[in-house]
C-alpha cells in the first residue's frame, strides 16, 4: 500500500491510496471466500463454488465488497491522523496490475494562538458595588421584618392580602380556593395586585384573562385579610430585629459588607473569565477550508430535517436558508476556534484536569444536584458523557484562569460597563440584521 498526496487546500488534502496487485488479489480471495459461504448454487454446496462462478454471477458484489475491504485497510493506515471530519471516499479504481482509492481528508486545521498578554478585561469597581449591596439588602431587611398588623379599610399599595385563589378554564379547574400571602408592590401590574386595590375584607374580585394558548382563565379572588405593613426606618433598631447579637447599625452593615464581599469576589471572577473566553476566541487563527464548514453546515441541515425541526429553525431565519446556513457556519467557526484554540493552549502550558478537580466541582455541584457529595461524586465517576462535560468546562476554566493572570484588567464604574454592553448588544443586532 502507498500514500500519496495528490492536492492541499489549506485543511484538506486529497490523498491516493494505491494498492499492489497482490493486494487486491488477497482481498478478493477473502470477499469470494465469503460469497460462498453465504450465496445458493445449484449443484455446489456452500463455500465450495468455484472461485471464477462467484466472480462471474456476482462481479459488482465482488467488486464493491473488495472496495470496501481495501477502504477499511486504508482507513486504519491513516488512523493516526488528527482528523476534523471522517474521510470521504472519492474515486475508486480496481485494475489488472492493483487498484486506486482517493479520498477527501478534512484534517483539524493548524492553530495559532495570538499572545492574550494585551488583552483587556474589565472589572467593576468593588467599592461602589459593595454600596449599592448594603443599600440593597438593607431595603430587603425592611421588607423582611415590616410589622404587619390587620387592617380595617381598603386595601393600598404596600399592604398585604391574604387571599383564596380559584382559576378555572371552565373545562378544568387550574387551583382550587388556594389560599396564599402576596404584598401588593405599586410596581406589579398583574390583574392580582391591581384588581385588589380598593378591595376590603370579605369582598370577592373576579375577571377572565387570555394568555398565549388563546385560552380564556376564570379568576376568582376572595379577600380573607388586609394587612397594613410598617417598615422600620434603617437604624439601630432594624439591627437588633434583623439578629440579636447585633447593637447597632454599623455591626450589620458591617455583617453585610463581608456577605457583599464574598458574592463579588466569587460572581466577579466568573464574569472575568467570561470575558477573557469570549474574548480569547478572536485571538484564534486557522486557515479552513469553506468546504469543511460547508460539510459541517450541510450535515447539521440533513440532521435537522431527519429531526423534523428544520422548518422550526428556518423560522427563525425569516425563511431564508441562506441566513440559516450563515448562522450555523458562524457558529462552526465559533466553536472549532474556542475548542482547538483551548486545547492548543492547554496543551503548551501542561494544564490538565485531575482527579482531585473533578471531585471537588462534584462536591461543589452536589447541592444544586440534590444529591449528597459521595452521590455526585459517584456520578461524575460512572457517568462518561457527564465526566467528558466537566473535564471540558474544568479545561476551559483553568484557560481562563491563565489569561487572567497574564491579561490587563482594569476597574470600570458600573455605569461604564453598563453602556459598553449597550453598546455591544447594539452591534450583535446590527450584524444579525446584516
Amino acid at each position: 500500500m502507498e500514500l500519496k498526496v495528490e492536492d492541499k487546500n489549506k485543511n484538506i488534502e486529497t490523498l491516493q491510496i494505491v494498492f499492489s496487485e497482490q493486494e487486491v488479489s488477497d482481498a478478493e480471495e477473502n470477499v469470494v471466500r465469503k460469497l460462498a459461504n453465504r450465496v445458493d448454487i445449484p449443484g455446489f454446496r456452500k463455500g465450495k463454488v468455484p472461485k471464477f462462478i462467484i466472480k462471474s454471477r456476482y462481479p459488482e458484489a465482488v467488486k464493491t465488497e473488495v472496495i470496501e475491504q481495501l477502504a477499511s485497510q486504508a482507513l486504519k493506515s491513516i488512523s493516526d491522523r488528527n482528523l476534523l471530519l471522517s474521510p470521504v471516499l472519492k474515486d475508486a479504481k480496481l485494475e489488472e496490475n492493483g487498484g486506486r482509492l482517493v479520498f477527501e481528508i478534512h484534517n483539524v486545521p493548524e492553530v495559532k494562538v495570538n499572545d492574550f498578554s494585551e488583552m483587556e478585561l474589565k472589572k467593576v469597581e468593588k467599592a461602589s458595588v459593595i454600596d449599592s449591596y448594603i443599600e440593597k439588602r438593607l431595603e430587603d431587611l425592611r421588607e423582611k421584618h415590616a410589622i404587619v398588623e390587620p387592617k380595617e379599610g381598603a386595601a393600598d399599595y404596600g399592604d398585604m392580602v391574604r387571599v383564596k385563589l380559584t382559576i378555572n378554564t371552565g373545562e378544568k379547574t387550574i387551583m382550587d380556593e388556594k389560599v396564599s400571602e402576596y404584598v401588593l408592590y405599586e410596581e406589579d401590574d398583574r390583574p392580582v395586585v391591581t384588581e385588589v386595590i380598593g378591595k376590603k375584607k370579605g369582598d370577592i374580585v373576579e375577571f377572565t384573562r387570555t394568555f398565549e394558548d388563546s385560552k380564556e382563565y376564570h379568576y376568582k379572588i376572595e379577600i380573607e385579610e388586609v394587612y397594613k405593613r410598617t417598615l422600620l426606618d434603617i437604624g439601630d433598631e432594624l439591627a437588633k430585629t434583623v439578629n440579636s447579637e447585633y447593637e447597632n447599625l454599623e455591626q450589620l452593615k458591617a455583617a453585610l459588607e463581608n456577605e457583599g464581599n464574598e458574592i463579588y469576589e466569587k460572581e466577579m471572577l466568573d464574569f472575568l473569565r467570561k470575558q477573557a473566553l469570549d474574548q480569547f476566541v478572536d485571538l484564534v487563527e486557522f486557515d479552513i477550508s469553506d468546504k469543511t464548514l460547508d460539510f459541517l453546515v450541510d450535515q447539521a441541515i440533513e440532521k435537522m430535517k431527519s429531526d423534523r425541526e428544520y422548518e422550526k429553525m428556518l423560522s427563525q431565519y425569516d425563511n431564508d436558508e441562506g441566513k440559516l446556513r450563515k448562522a450555523l457556519r458562524d457558529y462552526y467557526e465559533w466553536d472549532l476556534k474556542m475548542n482547538y484554540g483551548i486545547e492548543k493552549v492547554a496543551r503548551e502550558n501542561d494544564l490538565k484536569v485531575t482527579e482531585e478537580d473533578l471531585q471537588a466541582e462534584a462536591d461543589n455541584l452536589a447541592l444544586s444536584w440534590g444529591v449528597s457529595s459521595e452521590r455526585a461524586r459517584s456520578i461524575v465517576k460512572n457517568r462518561e458523557n457527564i465526566r467528558k462535560e466537566l473535564e471540558w468546562e474544568l479545561l476551559k476554566r483553568k484557560v481562563a484562569d491563565l489569561i487572567l493572570n497574564k491579561a490587563k484588567v482594569i476597574e470600570v464604574k458600573p455605569e461604564e460597563l453598563a453602556q459598553k454592553e449597550d453598546k455591544e448588544d447594539k452591534k450583535e443586532v446590527d450584524q444579525s440584521e446584516e
